[in-house]
């Protein structure tokens, strides 16, 4: 079995495991050849979510832009609504309009995500190479698309582009704080689609969660469980020396709060969804008595790991939280971006794109294992 990954550090990174392959690259936000079948893009009122389609280069058949209805009041999100359609319309020979259901209507926005990448596979008689912006993509519905894409064969390769956000300071950012940086309210918990796992009600349970700022509703959530056995997933080194100090603070208070001790936190750079991914499985596989639930409750680099084990090992359940509400934040992009690209190895087509879609000249070769320069960041 191949796994693991060849790499010069995380930044180039090929992973592979199973009938799963990711490329995992980090580079500066610049001129980006990414071509494929079908464009997904995520409009905000954050401002990086126009960051990835505003230095991408590359052809589609079919893009959209998926427009929640909750707009927020700084007029931002009209602003990058007529942007992004845009570039939507630049980028692909058709757009695709899915309408503007709230954001926690999760029945209609799975259906129609779903509709439209099945509709595309059949009107072009072959699996997908598709391209989705998750910046401001909420992690229940990228989790759902990776899930939907690989379970249904209908993609032979996935691409998830990440802009990184500068957050700014928050009071809210304490200890186990009930007053939240990023979503208002209470957090329901949602099962992700096509990765639900199995039912195991003869095993106990044990909580895989990948943990944030947000440790109070964290605490809450993991705890509604009951959970026999614990271990935290937690973002450090964080996208930036404060990031990683303060997510450092929110998983040892949180870790005190459930009774932890430190080898029950696991530690996972804030980008490194291959680290993720393995430091998963490695806990799945390490014991089979538990019923294992992986809780998505960190960054969006993790929650791609957390979903790439649980299309390799199917007994794993993996759950989002959905908030009342989010907080409307500005959060401008750092010039830095992350590319995850999938292959789902089981599905065997010749290759239309080629290498095109490569991040820049330091690109990984795919599918030989070769390590792989860094590129300056």
């Amino acid at each position: 079995m191949v796994s693991n990954a060849t790499s010069a550090g995380m930044n180039d990174v090929i992973w592979r495991r199973g009938h799963v392959e990711m490329r995992q690259e980090r580079r500066i936000s610049e001129r980006m050849e990414a071509a494929g079948d079908l464009l997904v893009l995520t409009s905000s009122w954050e401002r990086r979510c126009i960051e990835v389609a505003r230095v991408m280069h590359g052809r589609y058949a079919v893009a959209t832009v998926i427009t929640f209805a909750e707009e927020g009041t700084s007029g931002r999100r009209a602003d990058h609504d007529a942007e992004l359609w845009r570039l939507a319309t630049e980028h692909a020979v058709s757009v695709a309009d899915l309408g503007r259901q709230s954001v926690s209507d999760v029945e209609s926005w799975r259906d129609a995500i779903a509709e439209l990448v099945a509709r595309t596979r059949i009107e072009l008689g072959r699996p997908l190479d598709m391209v989705v912006d998750v910046s401001c993509l909420p992690k229940y519905y990228m989790l759902t698309l990776m899930g939907y894409c690989v379970s249904s064969g209908s993609v032979r390769s996935l691409r998830l582009l990440y802009a990184e956000g500068r957050y700014a300071p928050s009071d809210g950012n304490t200890s186990l704080s009930p007053d939240h940086a990023f979503t208002e309210g209470a957090w329901r918990s949602l099962p992700v689609p096509y990765l639900e796992g199995r039912l195991s009600p003869d095993k106990k349970v044990e909580v895989i969660a990948s943990i944030g700022f947000e440790t109070f509703q964290a605490r809450k959530l993991i705890r509604v469980y009951e959970a026999e056995r614990h271990c935290l997933v937690t973002p450090y080194p964080g996208f930036s020396p404060e990031y990683g100090d303060q997510s450092e603070k929110e998983a040892k208070a949180l870790a005190t709060n459930l009774d932890l001790d430190e080898r029950e936190i696991l530690r996972c750079p804030a980008g490194d969804a291959a680290a993720a991914a393995e430091i998963v499985i490695d806990v799945l596989d390490r014991c089979d008595r538990f019923k294992e639930v992986g809780l998505c409750l960190g960054t969006k680099p993790h929650a791609i790991g957390f979903g790439i084990a649980a299309l390799i090992r199917p007994d794993f359940t993996l759950v989002c939280r959905m908030p009342d509400r989010y907080v409307e934040t500005e959060t401008p992009a750092t010039g830095i971006m992350w590319s995850y690209k999938l292959h789902d190895l089981s599905v065997a087509t010749s290759p239309t794109h080629g290498d095109a879609d490569a991040m820049g000249p330091n690109a990984a070769r795919e599918g030989d294992g070769s390590p792989v320069p860094s590129a300056a960041t």
